[in-house]
């Protein structure tokens, strides 16, 4: 593609402009706004209608690298979960699917050390650091709390990264993808009344023909005073919209064009101030310019080594669930099963309360993090493990391109200081188990587990004490082994089933009723 030559605008003004995300009080730089909308007119006008046509109808997926900047202060404080950056990943690729745009992350997440960012993302230091530390070539985006102006944000100029509020941080992602639409040249739908409120101003009243220097945009779209394709966003399927500080869906506004004609913004796009509820969609023509931007960047025409969508859910293989761990080696290690086209995991690991149940208990975190790598296990440390407790933990997998598989259930383990298996409680070591007890068919269906391989005996005894049925010297391999036991001469009644190894013997009841 023969793209015509410009020179950026951004270069002539500030560096540091910013825009903002819906649901927050306004008071937006009006020369980031321009220099949105003039990237995306120069872009308009350096490709000819052909090359745009091509562009628009023969898309293949674009995957756009990211590196995400992960921002705590210097105490740790204000990092954000890495679930829940992979969840944010899930949700933009989903709003972006229909413009075969692919967001993937092209390393694994750096993570930030910034007072200033922490405190204020907006003040100089902060602005300075977030230049400095950005990394050329790829979408970069910074995320912290800026507690003391919490807003998002798109730095235009040679600064060309985004900030996001750890607040703000859903698996929905309309927030996300309303400040990439600005990195792809998207302006406001209200573009021009940023930080003021028409309804204060203008309550049934006809709107000025300018705001802030600017035209303002009228509702007729057809005709010589439609100036949809120069004034405010740039596009005339984005209905007039002069409203920068709304808080809900739908809107009824009082103010009128400059010509008189009823206002009817559209609430659902995403480039509106409309809540994250109401937002859904952006218009043919913002996909269009969307389109030429990214084949404007062309570092954008990467393709991650991993294109396999993951959508298997790890199983665990040890420690097996309400099985012992012993803490006196320096880690214990956790084993799950591979998924296909999975090259990273994130594994938690919590303690536990509700003694029997065991439910994870959230606010006692052991290890929280995401492992780069392929596999399927990890030693954990047991510095932070304690004897007679239980720990649940879980695993996510995904790979650069694909963060939306399901977690596994949790799992649980039970921290012991034993050295080995025999060191364990007989009841940690095996267990039997009578399936469908009354048993009404010709079998006796028992479950078998055992903590390593084993030789043992089974016996069926009547309520009488004598032997009824036997089974003996048997090989019982780790793990759990289903057994049937041929009944069909047991007459109907009670019985007891033994389990006889040399660490021990376990009986349970049943009952025979056909």
């Amino acid at each position: 593609m023969h793209l015509k030559s410009f020179i950026l605008v951004a270069l002539l003004l500030p560096l540091f402009a910013y825009s903002q995300t819906p649901q927050h009080k306004c008071s937006i730089d009006h020369q980031t706004a321009d220099l949105i909308k003039q990237r995306m007119l120069a872009n308009r006008a350096n490709f000819s209608k052909q090359e745009v046509q091509r562009i628009v109808n023969n898309r293949t997926i674009t995957y756009v690298p990211i590196i995400v900047h992960n921002v705590a202060n210097s105490s740790g404080e204000g990092r954000t979960p890495d679930l829940d950056i992979l969840n944010f990943m899930c949700g933009l690729n989903a709003i972006y699917a229909d413009q075969d745009i692919q967001f993937f992350l092209f390393s694994a997440i750096r993570y930030r050390t910034s007072n200033a960012i922490d405190v204020d993302a907006f003040s100089f230091n902060a602005r300075l650091e977030m230049a400095n530390a950005k990394v050329n070539g790829v979408m970069n985006i910074f995320i912290g709390r800026s507690s003391n102006n919490p807003r998002a944000s798109y730095y235009q100029g040679t600064g060309d990264f985004i900030f996001l509020l750890q607040q703000q941080m859903s698996s929905a992602a309309k927030t996300e993808a309303h400040e990439i639409g600005h990195f792809f040249t998207i302006a406001h739908t209200f573009n021009g009344w940023e930080g003021i409120s028409a309804e204060a101003s203008y309550a049934n009243q006809n709107a000025p023909n300018a705001i802030s220097g600017r035209a303002v945009e009228r509702v007729v779209r057809t005709g010589g005073a439609a100036n949809c394709q120069t004034a405010a966003d740039g596009f005339c399927d984005t209905p007039a919209d002069y409203y920068s500080d709304r808080e809900a869906c739908p809107y009824s506004p009082t103010v009128r064009d400059p010509f008189g004609d009823a206002l009817d913004p559209d609430e659902s796009n995403i480039m509106s101030y409309a809540f994250d509820a109401c937002v859904n969609n952006f218009t043919t023509e913002q996909k269009t310019a969307i389109a030429l931007d990214v084949a404007a960047r062309t570092w954008t025409s990467q393709t991650p080594s991993n294109t396999t969508t993951v959508t298997g859910v790890a199983s665990v293989v040890s420690p097996a669930n309400l099985q012992s761990a012993s803490i006196s080696n320096p880690t214990v290690k956790l084993d799950w099963s591979n998924v296909p086209g999975a090259t990273w995991y994130y594994l938690e690991v919590y303690g536990t309360n509700v003694p029997g149940l065991w439910f994870p208990n959230t606010n006692d975190p052991i290890y929280k993090s995401i492992l780069y790598s392929s596999t399927s296990e990890f030693d954990l440390p047991t510095t932070n493990l304690v004897a007679g407790k239980y720990y649940a933990w879980r695993v996510k997998a995904f790979n650069q391109t694909s963060t939306c598989a399901t977690m596994s259930g949790y799992s649980k383990f039970e921290a012991t200081t034993a050295t080995s298996i025999a060191d364990l409680p007989l009841e940690q070591q095996m267990s039997l188990r009578i399936n469908s007890n009354p048993i009404t068919t010709s079998y006796i269906p028992m479950t078998i587990y055992s903590a390593e391989e084993i030789m043992g005996s089974i016996r069926i005894y009547g309520m009488d004490g004598r032997e009824a049925l036997s089974l003996t010297k048997q090989n019982l391999n780790e793990g759990e082994t289903i057994v049937q036991l041929p009944a069909d001469q047991l007459a109907n009644g009670v019985y007891v089933a033994v389990m006889n190894t040399e660490r021990g013997t376990i009986q349970k009841k049943l009952i025979i009723q056909r």
